[in-house]
């Protein structure tokens, strides 16, 4: 069966250079989409007297928790020197806790004293590191703020949510996605069609920031079945992805790998391969030639084995090379 184009033609895809997320994160008020009650209720609390030093940022992942935590970090005149982000996910001990709050004492240098801690995925905190913070927040030196973001609020202490100003980001509508997809597809001169945009928008949950990722992967796409294909990875692996289209379209070389590997020093070996395997799979389903088939199987041959971690990247520089250079 011959593979369906999209419905607009398309000229060569741009390389962006930076991710779309990241470069598009809201970096003033104005630029924040579809949360326009929990924007006006904290530039009042900041425009008070009496403004509060424990902030509760709770919702769906990528809704911008932690993009309003570094504005109001931002509107209190603390400097990125004087930001420490925390993923409780991978620190949520009472050691590092400890660790953190040890320095909050002391006032910041540079124009503002001000200090402030954001603790991302908060939920992931043990016990003993709940209640090391407790005598902190309920009584904050005047310098020092507290940012408190999760996706689960009901794992949250009772005794910090009482001491929190909270709020509660919903996903975005569809309209407000598509206008953001509409608008960086303009700045960033991309040639996808509206169709794409359209299935990304229904695609990512009302998640602006997967709604990006999204695009990143999905603005040079060739077919509907391609975009359909893209939008079913895990998208939080988006450099992985990237790596695998320039694998299978055989644009990959050596530097470009090695850049790529270094962007992401977090992500292990086997969670890579994991992806990458997942992804020649879904293109091995869609192979329409003997040629292109043999290719791909050539390819999943090379990552089928799993790593073990202790061996950190060398089995995956070993299995791009087997078929990059055999």
């Amino acid at each position: 069966m011959t593979r369906r184009k999209l419905d607009e033609p398309q000229d060569e895809a741009p390389v962006l250079e930076e991710p779309l997320h990241i470069k598009y994160r809201p970096k003033r008020w104005k630029d924040v989409l579809g949360q326009d009650p929990t924007v006006k209720s904290l530039r009042d609390a900041l425009g008070s007297r009496t403004r509060p030093h424990s902030f509760l940022f709770t919702g769906p992942s990528g809704t911008g928790k932690t993009t309003l935590a570094r504005l109001v970090a931002s509107e209190l005149g603390i400097n990125a020197s004087n930001l420490i982000e925390v993923d409780a996910a991978s620190n949520n001990g009472v050691d590092v806790m400890r660790e953190i709050m040890a320095p909050l004492r002391y006032q910041g240098f540079g124009d503002s004293p001000n200090k402030a801690v954001i603790l991302d995925e908060a939920h992931m905190l043990s016990k003993n590191a709940w209640n090391s913070l407790l005598k902190t927040v309920e009584e904050p030196p005047a310098h020092v703020y507290f940012f408190f973001c999760t996706t689960e609020a009901n794992k949250v202490p009772d005794a910090i949510v009482t001491r929190c100003h909270s709020y509660n980001l919903r996903p975005l509508k569809y309209d407000d996605i598509m206008d953001l997809l509409e608008y960086v597809r303009e700045a960033e001169d991309l040639p996808t069609t509206n169709k794409v945009l359209q299935m990304i928008a229904q695609a990512c949950n009302g998640s602006p920031r997967l709604a990006l990722v999204m695009l990143s992967q999905a603005h040079s796409a060739e077919t509907e079945e391609e975009v359909a294909r893209l939008l079913e990875m895990p998208m939080e692996n988006a450099e992985v992805i990237e790596l695998a289209r320039d694998l299978v379209a055989g644009t990959l070389d050596w530097g470009r790998l090695t850049k790529t590997l270094k962007a992401m020093p977090e992500q292990s070996a086997e969670s890579i391969r994991i992806v990458l395997v997942a992804y020649l799979t879904a293109c091995l389903m869609g192979s329409k030639t003997d040629k292109s088939t043999v290719r791909l199987l050539d390819m999943l041959q090379c990552f089928s084995t799993p790593y073990a971690q202790s061996d950190k990247l060398a089995p995956l520089l070993l299995s791009f090379g087997r078929y990059l250079y055999p």
